[in-house]
């Protein structure tokens, strides 16, 4: 379990877990002596933590699911689990599936993965989930003419990650152009369980120019992602 990503599978607020998975909530908590204050995102169900700063706000549910198509669900058992939170003063889905966001934002997901499916998925399935990065998904995107609007490719890092207790995944950070803007960063992280029945993943946007600014936040949001499988 090398490397910074690898440590992540086994961070997270160990000590608040017994109240997390006792109320299944979204749980605001105010560090004191000027400490920064963060909200925990959690999904007890699956074993899936995430934090953000206060600041940060959630996205209107309503939107994820007229953009998407998709119902929030409370965890994988019903549906696909899904929120998004976001520091710029307008929350919105636009600020990481849209053209540019001048101020980071994450999404973090767990979706259920059909039986007669499992045996395609493949760590280049959690690298392509929402964008394509692997060499076969961006050529088939060239070869298709797919009208995507991205461009400029770059991949920044790209660490497999192997925490063990049934969980393997991948740390990618890549950065696209989306129709002709700045170039925006993606940091993405994501997991499958051992059978392949579930895929977690959050994926957190800022523009190059945001990122460099604001990198040691969006770096304490995304390491804080953790998933547990088992009892």
């Amino acid at each position: 379990m090398a490397g910074r990503a690898g440590r992540r599978a086994r961070r997270g607020p160990a000590l608040l877990a017994p109240v997390l998975l006792a109320t299944g909530m979204v749980v605001a908590l105010l560090a004191g002596c000027g400490a920064p204050s963060w909200t925990y995102v959690t999904n007890s169900a699956d074993r899936t933590y995430l934090k953000v700063p206060t600041s940060w706000k959630q996205v209107d549910p309503a939107e994820l699911e007229s953009r998407l198509g998709v119902t929030p669900a409370k965890d994988s058992t019903e549906g696909v689990w899904i929120q998004a939170y976001d520091s710029d003063a307008r929350p919105s889905l636009s600020h990481i599936i849209g053209e540019s966001a001048d101020s980071p934002a994450i999404l973090v997901t767990v979706q259920p993965i059909p039986a007669k499916s499992r045996g395609q998925i493949s760590l280049d399935t959690i690298r392509d989930f929402i964008y394509p990065v692997s060499d076969t998904a961006r050529q088939t995107m060239q070869l298709g003419g797919q009208q995507s609007g991205l461009t400029g490719f770059t991949l920044l890092g790209d660490e497999v990650l192997t925490p063990g207790e049934g969980i393997r995944g991948v740390h990618t950070v890549f950065s696209y152009r989306v129709n002709g803007g700045a170039p925006q960063i993606f940091d993405q992280t994501g997991y499958l369980n051992d059978d392949a029945s579930k895929l977690y993943l959050a994926l957190a946007r800022c523009s190059a120019d945001c990122f460099e600014k604001r990198q040691s936040e969006i770096d304490g949001v995304v390491s804080s992602f953790t998933v547990r499988e088992g009892p």
